[in-house]
């Protein structure tokens, strides 16, 4: 919904907002509104804004070393304007107003729209009270609360000892860790008002086993999203004898002979599997430039009656 308008685009260069700098908050309505409004005038017929802080790190140990500690600390935003049947999108690491307004000004033009001259009414857009997930759902603490590096670099370490111990023909161990702390602000012309954190994180091994001209690699990787204790959790005892135990197995399997052949897919992999064959080509964007063979299939079978896909 649309607000009575506020202000003229001539009064856009002296506003002065002053957001939180260091979280998302309800401080950043009134600019974004703003933004949102300007959009709109502009002759959009949706926009949306994405904020997000990254705060992540990851861990490489190789062998019996740490090799590798790659921190990475950034902010940024992204603008998606719709108009019609096309779309399009903007990115900026610049937060102050005048960096997102600069971003939506570009998005804007991609589509074909300018802002609106010297003198209209720019309408600010009614954004709902902040929805505020990270607070409401206790999140606030997971950062604090994850792995610290050294924590980091002496799990991955006692975890290639273990698989030193249970794997034979050993060639070279490598164990990596990393964490994605994400804090998001979403704004768009709907009225959508939103925060949320986000964390990912992952852990996995990469054995290389040799024997004169047998050689054999092997990995596995465990993810998670929304628990801080995950390093500490990870069982890499168990992990490390199921990768010693393939890592055997394979050093020494035959070839395996060309053909067709009939498969299963199991779950968890099976559905990238599925993705990478059929989810692109089921994408809207796919859709929209008639590229895909799935196009005007509505309705029609197009898989083994055993294949179910939930999107």
């Amino acid at each position: 919904m649309l607000a009575t308008p506020l202000l003229r685009s001539k009064e856009l260069p002296t506003l002065q907002y002053t957001s939180t700098p260091t979280r998302f908050d309800d401080t950043w309505e009134s600019p974004l509104s703003t933004l949102l409004g300007l959009g709109r005038a502009a002759g959009a017929d949706f926009v949306e804004f994405f904020l997000e802080r990254v705060n992540y790190i990851s861990c490489l140990a190789e062998d019996d070393a740490i090799t590798s500690i790659s921190p990475r600390l950034s902010t940024g935003a992204g603008v998606r304007v719709f108009r019609g049947h096309a779309d399009c999108y903007v990115s900026t690491n610049d937060l102050t107003f005048s960096g997102l307004k600069a971003a939506l000004e570009k998005g804007l033009s991609i589509l074909g729209l300018q802002l609106p001259a010297p003198g209209a009414f720019v309408p600010e857009i009614n954004l709902e009270p902040l929805r505020d997930y990270a607070t409401l759902r206790g999140k606030e603490s997971w950062l604090p609360q994850c792995s610290s590096m050294r924590e980091m670099g002496e799990v991955l370490l006692d975890a290639n000892a273990r698989l030193q111990q249970k794997a034979t023909h050993v060639q070279s161990r490598r164990a990596v860790y990393f964490r994605d702390w994400q804090e998001v602000l979403v704004a768009s012309s709907d009225g959508t008002f939103a925060r949320d954190i986000r964390l990912t994180q992952s852990v996995g091994y990469n054995l290389l086993c040799a024997d004169g001209a047998n050689r054999s690699s092997i990995s596995d990787r465990a993810g998670n999203t929304g628990d801080p204790n995950f390093l500490r959790s990870w069982d890499f005892e168990t992990v490390s004898e199921n990768v010693a135990e393939s890592a055997g197995r394979m050093l020494y399997a035959d070839f395996v002979e060309s053909g067709t052949y009939p498969i299963v897919m199991a779950n968890k992999f099976g559905g990238v599997i599925f993705h990478e064959a059929c989810g692109h080509l089921l994408e809207t964007t796919q859709i929209e430039k008639r590229t895909t063979p799935f196009l005007d299939k509505k309705g029609e079978k197009i898989a083994h009656e055993n294949l179910t896909a939930w999107a």
